[in-house]
């Protein structure tokens, strides 16, 4: 019972936009700003059009690279519910918003 607990609540916070950041300490983490790309261009010295269009050109590099560098919103989860919440690596998601009641 407990592990499907797990599992719920590792699809629960897929929705919020968590992606698994590291498999051996079981670390998720958000894009947990909304101008996530103002904050990378401001990093590249690069227009937010240069940014954008950079981006599209790498689906789900620059959202890895926030998560894993810029991300304050990180969590610790046990291994089934790290194994429920997508990989970052290539993961487009941007920022989404999060569940309050959590």
């Amino acid at each position: 019972m407990a592990k499907k607990k797990m599992v719920i609540l590792g699809e629960d916070l897929a929705r919020q936009g968590y992606c698994r950041i590291s498999m051996r300490k079981n670390i998720i983490a958000r894009i947990d700003v909304e101008n996530w790309v103002e904050v990378l261009a401001e990093h590249y010295d690069k227009t937010l059009h240069e940014m954008f269009t950079e981006i599209l050109g790498n689906p789900g590099f620059y959202e890895d690279l926030f998560r894993r560098e810029w991300s304050q919103d990180r969590l610790e989860v046990r291994l089934t519910t790290a194994r429920t919440v997508p990989s970052s690596f290539q993961c487009p998601v941007g920022y989404e918003e999060k569940d309050v009641e959590m």
